[in-house]
């Protein structure tokens, strides 16, 4: 059954904070949002995220110093974005190692400079410390001006399910670097997107970002919603066209695009049908152009249409592979391989044993 802690993540998070108490000023529920949202006064909501670096870096994901200093801003503002917050800042912990040169230390300021610019905030404090490996941690912080905000609840039966962008590059961009290291994939910058949050806040039922990639995203609105989702039979037009070139070149089937557990941080929500048309053309008129995906279905259950057939996903499968890989990225693509050929190869099977 599709239940939080089916997903061993999950399972993880609901041990570590079984003994805390909820502040009474929290009006999100553990998984229920992307940032926790704290209720200020009667017309102000104060959003606050803290996110990690540091498995990313330890793998070598993440090796390009500017890169990562852009990423520790990103991975953050995606967070206020997904529940319309507009960023005040962030606190950024850095354990910079002693072999790190002054170059690199240099190029990753300068990412973390240059995602606050893009981004229109800034860096408020922080935390520096010399350790054994580089981890970064950063804390945003913003305002939602909304009476209510969104979360990751409230999608229902019949809402359309859209994205801010391509999906896909994340993905792409994991591959490369851990699975095809000659065959660089090269185009990997991802912006939050906070400048379309308030467009979307107008119309959307719930929100949530890709940072750990289009499947794993909708699974927990799944499990947090009670429904499903069935993507349209063009669901490829979503795809990077770098990226899809890029896994076509591989011999990767594209739909793991959508599977593997690196996003690009483009915004999942849904949009009650009858809100469709108006979303649109206010969207168009802000120079936004989202992608419609499918739409919400009453069946508890994720369906794709791969090799000919409309078949529901085992995401709970999709979900826990990492741990099942114990980490080792490529026995990781090896297991996603493996249900790929079954579904390709027996999909009148259920595989929905979640």
């Amino acid at each position: 059954m599709y239940q939080l802690n089916s997903i061993l993540e999950n399972k993880v998070i609901n041990n570590l904070i079984s003994g805390f108490e909820r502040s009474p000023y929290q009006l999100n529920k553990p998984h229920e949002s992307d940032a926790e949202i704290i209720q200020l006064n009667d017309n102000t909501k104060f959003a606050i995220t803290t996110d990690s670096i540091s498995e990313e870096i330890s793998t070598g994901l993440y090796d390009d110093p500017y890169l990562t200093g852009w990423m520790i801003v990103t991975v953050n503002i995606s967070d206020l974005a997904a529940v319309g917050a507009s960023p005040l800042g962030i606190l950024i912990s850095e354990i910079i190692p002693k072999d790190f040169t002054n170059a690199k230390v240099t190029d990753l300021q300068r990412g973390i400079s240059d995602a606050c610019k893009a981004y229109n905030t800034f860096v408020l404090g922080g935390d520096t410390n010399e350790g054994d490996r580089l981890i970064l941690t950063g804390t945003a912080i913003g305002i939602i001006n909304k009476e209510k905000p969104l979360t990751r609840i409230g999608c229902k039966p019949g809402d359309i399910l859209f994205s801010s962008g391509k999906l896909g590059s994340g993905n792409a961009f994991a591959i490369s670097k851990f699975v095809s290291k000659t065959n660089s994939f090269t185009e990997y910058r991802p912006v939050a997107q906070i400048k379309n949050c308030s467009v979307i806040s107008k119309y959307a039922s719930c929100r949530v970002d890709t940072s750990d990639g289009f499947i794993s995203t909708v699974d927990q609105l799944v499990r947090l919603n009670n429904v499903g989702f069935k993507l349209g039979s063009d669901w490829l037009n979503a795809i990077d066209n770098d990226a899809l070139n890029y896994v076509k070149n591989l011999s990767i089937p594209a739909w793991l695009l959508l599977a593997g557990q690196h996003g690009e941080f483009e915004l999942i929500f849904t949009i009650p049908k009858d809100l469709k048309a108006e979303f649109l053309d206010d969207a168009l008129n802000n120079g936004f152009e989202p992608i419609e995906l499918g739409k919400v279905i009453s069946e508890k259950e994720v369906k794709i249409n791969i090799y000919g057939n409309l078949i529901p996903i085992n995401t709970t499968l999709i979900r826990n592979l990492p741990t099942e890989a114990s980490g080792d990225v490529k026995h990781y693509l090896k297991l996603l391989l493996e249900y790929d050929y079954q579904l390709k190869n027996e999909p009148c099977l259920n595989f929905t044993s979640h």
